[in-house]
C-alpha cells in the first residue's frame, strides 16, 4: 500500500465524517437565521432552547452512525497492513528458509485485531467529547441577545457566527482543554493505527527472524530534522541511540547529532522496518538519497523568496486547509440563505486556488485538489476579486 493508495482510502473513511460537520454547520446556521427572523418583543427562549437540544441530540446520533458506517472500512484497512508486512521484499527471503511459526502469526493477527477495536472505538467515542453543546449554545445566545437587544446589525453578527462556525468545524476536546478540528483528530487516529500495526508486525517478525539492523524509509521532500537520516540502516543499537537523542552512526559509518524528533513522532511520515545485514537489501542508494536532499534543498522561488520542497508542501497544505475552511463557511452561509457571505467566501477560494496552482506549478509539485473538498460546497459566482498578496496571508482579511 502506497502513501497514494494509503491517502484515498483515509480520505473514504473521513467521508462520512465529512457528511456530519456538513450537517452540523447548515443545522446550526438555518437555526440561527431562524432567531433572527423572529418579529417579536420576546424571543420565545423555550422553543428556541429546545430545538437546539433537539439538534445537538440529531447531530451526535448522525456522528454516531457515521463511526458504524466507517468500522468495517476501518478492518479492511487494517487487515490490508497487517498483510502488506507479511508480504515486503524485506522478509521474503528469510521467510522463505525460516516461515514464522503458526503461533507468532495468531498473536500478529490478535494484534490487528485489537488495533482495529480500539480505534474503532475510539472514533466512536469522539461523539462524546466533541465541543458541539458548548459552540452551539454560544452562537444562539449571541443570536438571541442581537435580536432582543434590537441594537447593533443582526445580519453581521450571524456573519461572524457563521465564519466561525464554518472555520472551526465540528472541534474534537481533549482532557488537556486542547482543541482540534475533527477531521484533522480522526485522520491522526487512523494513521497512528495503521502506523501500530505496521510497526509491531515488522519488529516481530524481524525479531524472530534474527534481523540486526532498521532501515527507514525515505520520500521526496523531507522535513530538515529526518531527512539526513532517512533511507538510512542503522544496527539495532544504534537505531536506538537514533530514538532515545543520542548521537548515532548508521552501518556506512555516517555519524548524526541528537535528534530531538524521534522517527515515528509529531506527524512524521517515515516508517522503519527491521533489516537484515545478512538477507537484506537495501531499498535506496547513497547517491538516490544525496539527490532526494538537493532536489528538496534547491526548491523554488515564490514571490521572491526562495522555498525548499518541504517548505512549499507544507504552503500547499496550508493552502488547502484555508480553502476547505472557506468552503465550509459558504456550507453555513448557504444554509443561513447569506448569499453576501457565499460571494464573500468564492472570491477567497478563487484567490486561495490561483495561488496554490501558481505555488505548485513553481515547485513542479502534483495539485491535490481531492484535498480542497467539502461536502455541502456549491460555487456561486463571486461579486469581486481578491488577491492573496503573500504565500502566508491565508488567515487575513481579504485585501481587494
Amino acid at each position: 500500500m502506497t502513501q497514494a493508495e494509503l491517502d484515498k482510502r483515509i480520505k473514504k473513511l473521513l467521508e462520512y465524517y465529512d457528511e456530519v460537520t456538513a450537517f452540523y454547520v447548515e443545522l446550526i446556521a438555518a437555526h440561527l437565521a431562524q432567531i433572527g427572523s423572529i418579529d417579536a418583543p420576546v424571543v420565545p427562549m423555550v422553543e428556541v432552547m429546545a430545538e437546539m437540544y433537539d439538534n445537538i441530540t440529531e447531530i451526535k446520533r448522525h456522528m454516531v452512525k457515521a463511526s458504524q458506517k466507517a468500522r468495517p472500512e476501518l478492518y479492511k484497512l487494517y487487515n490490508t497492513a497487517l498483510n502488506d508486512v507479511y508480504h515486503d521484499d524485506r522478509f521474503k527471503r528469510a521467510l522463505a528458509e525460516t516461515p514464522l511459526q503458526d503461533s507468532s502469526k495468531r498473536a500478529l493477527e490478535r494484534y490487528a485485531q485489537d488495533v482495529s477495536r480500539q480505534v474503532a472505538n475510539d472514533m466512536e467515542n469522539l461523539s462524546h467529547t466533541t465541543v458541539i453543546d458548548e459552540t452551539y449554545r454560544q452562537a444562539v445566545n449571541k443570536a438571541v441577545i442581537a435580536v432582543s437587544s434590537g441594537l447593533g446589525d443582526y445580519s453581521s453578527m450571524i456573519r461572524k457566527s457563521l465564519r466561525e462556525l464554518g472555520s472551526n468545524g465540528l472541534q474534537v476536546e481533549y482532557e488537556s482543554g486542547y482543541h482540534r478540528r475533527l477531521d484533522s483528530a480522526l485522520r491522526q487516529n487512523i494513521i497512528d493505527g495503521a502506523r501500530k500495526i505496521l510497526q509491531h508486525t515488522s519488529d516481530a517478525i524481524g525479531e524472530e527472524l534474527g534481523y540486526d539492523a532498521k532501515e527507514l524509509t525515505a520520500h521526496p521532500n523531507s522535513a530538515p530534522d529526518h531527512e539526513p537520516v532517512q533511507g538510512r540502516v542503522f544496527l539495532n543499537e544504534e537505531f536506538e541511540r537514533l530514538q532515545n537523542d543520542e548521537e548515532s552512526e548508521d552501518i556506512d559509518g555516517r555519524k548524526y547529532p541528537a535528534m530531538e524528533r524521534a522517527i515515528g513522532q509529531w506527524n512524521c511520515r517515515h516508517y522503519v522496518y527491521p533489516f537484515s545485514t545478512k538477507y537484506s537489501k537495501r531499498k535506496y542508494t547513497a547517491q538516490q538519497l544525496d539527490d532526494m536532499a538537493r532536489k528538496n534543498a534547491e526548491g523554488c522561488e515564490i514571490d521572491g523568496k526562495h522555498y525548499s520542497l518541504y517548505e512549499v508542501s507544507q504552503l500547499m497544505r496550508q493552502i488547502e486547509t484555508a480553502i476547505r475552511r472557506e468552503k465550509d463557511v459558504a456550507v453555513a452561509a448557504k444554509a443561513a440563505g447569506d448569499m453576501d457571505l457565499r460571494r464573500e467566501c468564492q472570491s477567497r477560494i478563487n484567490a486561495l486556488k490561483r495561488k496554490y496552482s501558481k505555488v505548485a506549478d513553481a515547485a513542479g509539485l502534483r495539485e491535490r485538489t481531492d484535498r480542497m473538498s467539502i461536502q455541502g460546497f456549491k460555487a456561486v459566482k463571486e461579486t469581486s476579486s481578491v488577491v492573496i498578496n503573500s504565500p502566508g496571508n491565508f488567515g487575513e482579511k481579504a485585501i481587494p
